[in-house]
């Protein structure tokens, strides 16, 4: 420096040494060049100077022509820029203030440094005059002097200022531009913007050519574009030797910037640290008075002692505003006391403003201050009217660069709300949090910039020591996605190497990769890069055509994805209202004493399952078109009327402006079609406004399309749910490209949701889907409050998520399988989202994913097991090939003879090329081969077995029995319940097989029965005929071929000839032998389908009883029904079903009315025999004559009384004719013992007797019905005795029980009639077989012996009932029931040795007998 820093200097001087290189430049073609044409006058000039050997002299010409033209015109500009500097410039620095007093050093440093440093107190005039000075410097020239400041509200306010400064309307030498406005054009000398603007202009200007100097103001704040500029300035310095820069902060570690800015001095020979000027403040000391609210330190909202820092604000406020006017008194200058309040939130300036309205000073005007105020409102800030005494309530944005003209107090709440970003969580917080000191003295230095000035604290001095000296870096908390996005455009290499004053965290340049990743705006160079593209660096990427538009937009990546799949999705329009709404701050307010009617009021403009529609209803509200558009003043009366913030309003539409005129310049509203589409055509009147934009027509378009996606509530409008379908699906998949990370699935706990990266979250109870709660949802933000809530939700379809996540989606790919039906070898995949299950289980085409692993699936589970789905000549062979091994394995139940499954899969994949893997590819591939050589495919002996085949004449493939042949089917497989031999047997042949015959088992396998047999025998025989094995072989060789004796029978005669005496069928346990020597039968219906399977003959039998035992059909002879004995009648023959021959039976049956008979066929013998019998007898009684009347006759009154209760006297007459018949026929039918024959093997004792005693043809039938008409009189005296005993002992019974106290004897009484029920005393001759109903007076007999005996006997009466209790619940609604017949009378015999002794019983009876019988009834069911 020439001089002292402190020396005085007037404004000549300054002008004298500040313009020698300019006053230098006498002539216009000495003047340097703009410094955009820099770059391309350099290159032409070394081409002019350089030319190339074969260089066309008239290009040189050409060439030489352009040079001098584009360097004229420069120059020209050059000249214009350097008039049009106000000539009175320093006149208009400000003598008084500290940075105007080193204005001559700081030029000469801005003359010898391409980067300087000016750090200063608040108050010093950095802002207003450095760009004064940079013009004095020279600087301003041959391009603007770009001053950047971190608000739109300070870049405005600092034009204006230093405009009025300089004696100019603002928008000549000094202009500004902002996010919704600008003013001023190129050739202004100093343009105002915020650092937003001039990153965007980075993206179109990647030199910054239109600069020749960067003022970057407040660059304390570190916010995220100031760290970016400053390392992207850093790497254009050493390009643009001509481009000159200044950092400026009222507070700063001048080290830190110094150091990153140092720069190679070549006379030096070493690196040179930046300049440093340190400009002084004004010398007004400001008094810091503390008055903490609270006993501890508050550091931010979410401790728990905030609560009652808000609880004691209002009355702190109002006393420190009291303590300030009171203040001013003391020091006389009451009219200057306007006091300056910082709070954290425009929430907070509200209720502030409120309680100092209502509880503060008098005659005092409280005005907010914060960045989305109008111009008109902002003004009355900086232009105050002098009326009294202010208040001003500001957010932080008053800290720096503006200047709050007449503030001599300072109230300081200690708080800012500051964003951070969880990189685990990708939630965006705004939590309150305590500033650091040197945002405290900032705001202390408000106060004292034109007298001496009180700060008050509303915090502790150990409060303010304790905080951090500076505010944390933006960069260190904030989502890195747009920075690394424009690094990406501007081709600057990776995050990590970029030269940042304090580089990011790593995790949050990985997170911001993977937000990049997720909207799709990176791709790697080489396609064929096996390295994830999160694992890549910025090197390695490109950014794809979405990445570049979403690059060139000044928004949010995610805002920005959304617009580029707006045109995509042919939406663009209403996704410019939404993304202009995301963008800004939410326009609805809710007062916290008026909440119900704000949420009444917003609810009119609500959409179903989409809070996302509620911008586009509110726009329709707003700006719709037609003769109902609002004007300005009524948008006002509306947005109070509804409860919505009309600053916020006026700024989403001028977001909406500037997005569409944004996207209008990319191409992407044109490209949509939306606009052409809807827009109306222009008349021919109007082509000569051509170019023109109107600027009310997008917002009647955006109304336009809004209006069939958007139900009025107020309104009728009728929408087309199908189309309107349509367009929800569209917008919201738009919607989704850019809202990925904020998908979430509803859980099982109600109200809870699962989002991506395993994060629970809810919906925010305000949004319109909270009470739907759909199944899938997706939300702008998640955000931690209390709880993490989902804020701005709509109703999503996870096949949305599908088609969205495009290279995000991860698959998972399980249970590979061959479908026979597609003839493709498919799996199921598990599709998830950043761990999220969009889809749990879905099947896909697996060719395409493992090709290797697919063939392999194809040829065991599509060729070697058959399942090809297409009948192929060498399949069938070859599968006919594989069974009939298999056949012999089972039989010979061994399993060496078939080729293991990878030898038949060998066989195939030897031939087969690799790439088949799929039906159609193979089908294609054989229809060739198969032309040179048909048997290509085929198995050959060799390739199916691994030795030669034993024979297998001892396995038969059908079971004969007589007429009766069943097919046979083999399987070995310990392990299964069809081991062993399997019988195919039709439900109706089931009662004609013999178990004795089934015991013989197969003759392959009867040495193996044999010997099993044996040594299931008890030990005491086993020790006779050791060593068995032996004996078995010596057995084996005498069993007769005839099967009818049974082969336990032959075994036991085989032991006596050798001496083992005593051994009966009874000692062997067929039930011991391995299960595959039983034969199973497999119970098939009429159309093969299988109804059961079991190995125990007789309790299949039984089971089925009820259906065998039905008449199969009515006989089709032309007689029909016969009233004597057919002539043709043929009691069996054979009968095909199910494919099997066996035997059927007719029986004669009664009709309904017991006059005549029909044929029937039954397959159970039993069955036939039993109907037969009724119709024999039917037939009989029709030649009763006289007889059947002679012997009702003597039915005298005593009978008839006592079987009053139960019917009349024909019903009685029936009965006794009935029942005589039956006993004739018992007691005198003929026998004949021919019958046999007609009887199958297995018939029965029962069948047996049945057709000893029944007529088979007419000639027997006279002789049967002779023997029985001639003994019908003589039978029918003793029936006549025996049922009048039996109604008449029943009375008795009767009137017995209603002696007895029901009181007392009740449980007796209940047993008595449960007994007597079970009897069946009205039709018992018909339910009960013969010999049963014989019984019945012996029964009776015992009741009344038990009777009389009660009174005296009632503990013994009751223990034999609770005795009989198993039995009568086993008994119950069973007693007629054929199957246990034998275990029902048995029980009645026990009652008689209960009840009645000493009556003696038919057979010896007991509990354990009882319970014997009942498991072997069982075993049979």
């Amino acid at each position: 420096m020439t001089k002292d820093s402190n020396a005085p200097h007037t404004a000549s001087e300054i002008a004298v040494t500040a313009t020698n290189d300019l006053s230098a430049a006498k002539k216009i073609d000495e003047l340097p060049v703009l410094a955009k044409d820099r770059h391309f006058l350099s290159r032409l000039q070394r081409e002019l100077t350089r030319p190339s050997k074969n260089a066309n002299p008239k290009a040189l010409a050409e060439k030489q022509a352009t040079f001098e033209k584009v360097k004229a015109r420069s120059q020209q500009v050059v000249q214009e820029r350097i008039e049009s500097i106000p000539a009175n410039l320093p006149e208009t620095l400000n003598a008084e203030l500290p940075v105007s007093k080193r204005s001559e050093d700081i030029i000469q440093a801005i003359h010898d440094h391409q980067v300087i440093i000016v750090a200063g107190e608040t108050g010093s005039g950095k802002t207003t005059q450095l760009p004064k000075l940079a013009m004095l410097a020279g600087r301003g020239v041959t391009g603007q002097i770009g001053h950047t400041q971190p608000r739109r509200l300070a870049a405005r306010s600092v034009a204006n200022r230093i405009a009025e400064e300089l004696g100019e309307p603002l928008g000549e030498t000094v202009s500004f531009k902002i996010r919704f406005n600008e003013q001023g054009t190129a050739k202004s000398v100093v343009k105002l913007m915020t650092d937003g603007i001039l990153l965007a202009e980075l993206g179109h200007d990647r030199f910054l050519s239109k600069y020749d100097t960067i003022i970057i103001d407040e660059a304390h704040e570190r916010s995220l574009n100031i760290d970016f500029i400053m390392g992207y300035l850093k790497q254009l310095l050493p390009k643009r030797p001509d481009l000159k820069v200044i950092i400026t902060s009222a507070t700063l570690d001048t080290g830190r910037f110094s150091e990153y800015f140092a720069q190679y001095d070549k006379a030096k020979k070493q690196v040179v640290p930046a300049p440093v000027i340190n400009v002084e403040g004004r010398g007004y000391p400001v008094e810091v008075r503390y008055r903490p609210l609270t006993d501890t330190p508050v550091g931010s909202s979410d401790d728990d002692s905030f609560d009652d820092f808000e609880d004691n604000l209002p009355r702190a406020l109002v006393a420190a505003v009291e303590e300030c006017f009171e203040d001013a008194v003391a020091k006389g200058h009451p009219e200057h006391a306007d006091i300056l309040i910082f709070a954290a939130t425009e929430a907070e300036i509200r209720e502030m403003q409120e309680v100092l309205v209502r509880h503060g000073p008098r005659h005092t005007e409280v005005l907010p201050l914060f960045a989305r105020q109008t111009y008109a409102e902002q003004q009355r800030i900086f232009q105050p009217s002098g009326r009294g005494r202010r208040i001003v309530i500001a957010t932080n944005v008053a800290e720096t660069a503006l200047t709050v003209p007449g503030i001599r107090y300072v109230i300081d709440l200690g708080f800012a709300r500051i964003s951070r970003y969880s990189y685990r969580s990708r939630v965006q917080r705004l939590p309150i949090e305590a500033i650091s000191q040197a945002a405290a003295n900032q705001r202390k230095g408000r106060c004292g910039r034109v007298a001496p000035g009180v700060c008050i604290r509303l915090y502790s001095q150990e409060d303010f020591e304790s905080r951090p000296e500076y505010t944390e870096p933006e960069i260190l908390r904030t989502n890195l996605a747009s920075v690394i996005l424009q690094m990406a455009s501007l081709r600057l290499g990776t995050v990590e190497n970029f030269d940042f004053i304090e580089p990011p965290d790593s995790r949050l340049v990985k997170d911001g990769r993977k937000l990049l990743d997720e909207l799709g705006a990176l791709a790697p160079k080489n396609p064929d890069s096996k390295k994830p593209l999160s694992k890549q660096t910025l090197n390695e990427v490109r950014l794809t055509r979405i990445g570049q538009k979403m690059a060139r937009m000044p928004i949010d990546p995610r805002l920005a994805r959304m617009l580029v799949a707006g045109s995509d999705f042919d939406c663009m329009l209403e996704m410019l209202i939404i993304v202009a709404a995301l963008a800004v701050q939410d326009p609805r307010e809710r007062p916290a004493e008026k909440r119900a009617q704000a949420d009444q009021k917003h609810s009119i403009f609500r959409q179903e399952d989409s809070d996302f529609l509620f911008y586009l209803s509110l726009w329709n509200a707003l700006y719709g078109g037609g003769s109902n558009k609002l004007s300005n003043s009524q948008r006002k009366s509306f947005a109070k009327k509804h409860y919505l913030s009309f600053p916020r309003l006026r700024e989403w539409e001028k977001t909406y402006r500037q997005l569409e005129q944004m996207v209008t310049d990319l191409k992407l509203l044109s490209d949509s079609g939306t606009e052409n589409k809807d827009k109306p055509k222009p008349k021919a009147k109007d082509s000569k406004g051509k170019g023109k934009r109107n600027t009310n027509q997008p917002i009647k378009v955006a109304k336009t399309v809004a209006s069939d996606l958007i139900v009025d509530k107020a309104g009728d409008n009728e929408v087309d749910e199908e189309q309107r379908a349509v367009k929800y699906a569209n917008l919201h998949r738009a919607l989704l490209t850019g809202l990925l990370s904020v998908i979430a699935h509803k859980t099982d706990q109600r109200g809870e949701y699962l989002a991506a990266r395993q994060q629970k979250a809810k919906i925010f109870p305000a949004s319109t889907v909270f009470k739907q709660a759909p199944a899938w949802v997706m939300a702008f933000e998640i955000v931690e409050t209390s709880q993490v809530f989902m804020r701005t939700v709509a109703k999503i379809e996870p096949e949305w998520i599908i088609s969205a996540g495009g290279n995000l989606l991860k698959y998972h790919y399980f249970e590979p399988h061959w479908s026979k039906k597609t003839g493709r070898v498919r799996a199921y995949a598990q599709i998830s989202l950043f761990g999220l299950i969009v889809v749990a289980k879905q099947l896909t085409n697996y060719e395409q994913i493992n090709l290797e692993e697919s063939r392999e699936i194809f040829i065991r589970d599509g060729l070697v097991t058959g399942n090809l789905g297409r009948q192929a000549p060498f399949l069938q062979h070859n599968m006919d090939k594989i069974a009939d091994v298999e056949r012999i394995e089972d039989k010979l139940r061994r399993r060496d003879l078939l080729v293991d499954e990878e030898d038949l899969y060998q066989f195939y994949e030897r031939k087969i090329p690799e790439h088949i893997a799929s039906r159609k590819a193979f089908e294609d591939w054989r229809a060739e081969v198969e032309k040179e050589d048909p048997k290509f495919l085929f198995f050959t002996d060799d390739d199916v077995l691994k030795e030669t085949a034993p024979t297998t004449g001892e396995f038969p493939e059908v079971w004969q029995l007589g007429d009766l042949k069943l097919p046979l089917k083999y399987v070995f497989d310990p392990a299964s319940e069809d081991d062993g031999v399997t019988i195919r047997v039709p439900l109706a042949a089931l009662p004609q097989l013999d178990a004795i015959e089934l015991l013989w088992g197969v003759p392959g396998w009867r040495y193996e029965l044999v010997l099993q047999l044996l040594k299931s025998l008890p030990k005491e025989i086993r020790r006779k005929i050791v060593p068995i094995p032996n004996t078995a072989d010596d057995l084996f060789d005498e069993l007769e071929k005839n099967h009818q004796q049974g082969l336990l029978n032959q075994l036991c005669q085989a032991l006596q000839r050798r001496g083992v005496v005593g051994v009966k069928p009874e000692d062997f346990n067929p039930a011991s032998i391995d299960r595959y020597l039983q034969p199973q039968i497999c119970v098939v219906d009429d159309k093969k389908r299988v109804i059961e399977k079991g190995r125990d003959l007789k309790a299949l039998q039984q089971r089925h009883a009820s259906e065998t035992s039905q008449a199969l059909t009515q006989g089709k002879d032309s007689q029909g029904v016969h009233t004597s004995f057919p002539e043709h009648f043929r009691f069996s023959k054979n009968r095909h079903s199910a494919g099997i021959v066996m035997k059927e039976f007719s029986a004669l049956v009664a009709d309904e009315a017991g006059e005549a008979v029909t044929i029937h066929q039954f397959t159970d013998v039993t069955a036939a025999l039993k109907a037969h019998r009724k119709g024999v007898l039917t037939l009989i009684r029709s030649k009763l004559g006289a007889k059947q009347k002679q012997l009702t006759s003597q039915i005298d009154k005593t009978f008839k009384l006592a079987f009053a209760p139960l019917g009349d006297m024909e019903k009685l007459k029936t009965i006794v004719v009935d029942a005589t018949l039956d006993a004739a026929l018992e007691a005198h039918a003929p026998v004949f013992k021919n019958h046999d024959e007609e009887l199958p093997d297995n018939a029965d004792k029962v069948a047996e007797k049945l057709a000893d005693q029944l007529p088979l043809d007419d000639t027997e039938f006279e002789k049967t019905a002779e023997k029985v008409l001639a003994n019908f009189l003589l039978e029918g005296q003793t029936v006549l005795k025996l049922l009048k005993e039996v109604y008449t002992r029943w009375q008795r019974i009767r009137r017995s029980l209603l002696m007895l106290d029901r009181e007392v004897f009740g449980e007796s009484i209940d047993d008595i009639e449960d007994q007597l029920d079970d009897l069946h005393l009205s039709d018992f001759v018909y339910r009960m077989a013969y010999e049963d109903w014989q019984q019945y007076p012996r029964y009776l007999e015992a009741l009344e012996i038990r009777i009389e005996r009660l009174e005296h006997n009632l503990d013994g009466d009751l223990d034999a009932v609770y005795e009989l209790d198993v039995h009568m619940e086993r008994l119950a609604g069973r007693a007629d029931d054929e199957t246990i017949s034998e275990y029902r009378w048995l029980v009645e015999e026990f009652r008689i040795q209960l009840f009645a002794q000493p009556m003696k019983t038919r057979q010896a009876v007991s509990q354990k007998r009882l319970n014997k019988m009942w498991e072997r009834v069982n075993a049979r069911r």
